[in-house]
């Protein structure tokens, strides 16, 4: 007579390797980390830089703007359903604020 943790399957990965698996989650956690937090940050520069107004209104819309991007582009990270793609994403996304940022006249 078996027993009820003999009976029981492992849990099936449903068509990616182990390799693969690990790379879209390193794929993910640098897309919503590192990538959430400058695409947070470049988006508030931009509002800052962008926007029309007294240059600390400015500043303080796209500080709080950044503190709502962030949380989206984290969640985001881990809901879409490929990595690689969010990764992508957001790089194209940080390059395009970048651009709009020294568009401006922005400098680090």
């Amino acid at each position: 007579m078996e027993s009820a943790g003999t009976l029981r399957r492992p849990l099936a990965t449903a068509g990616k390797s182990l390799s693969l698996k690990r790379w879209d989650l390193a794929c993910r956690i640098l897309a919503a980390l590192p990538g959430g937090y400058a695409l947070a940050a470049f988006s508030g520069i931009c509002l800052a830089v962008w926007l029309p107004g007294l240059r600390v209104e400015r500043a303080m819309t796209g500080m709080l703007t950044g503190l709502l991007i962030w949380p989206v582009a984290f969640m985001a990270s881990f809901a879409v359903p490929d990595g690689r793609k969010m990764l992508g994403g957001t790089v194209i996304a940080l390059l395009a604020l970048m651009g709009l940022a020294a568009l401006r006249g922005w400098r680090p």
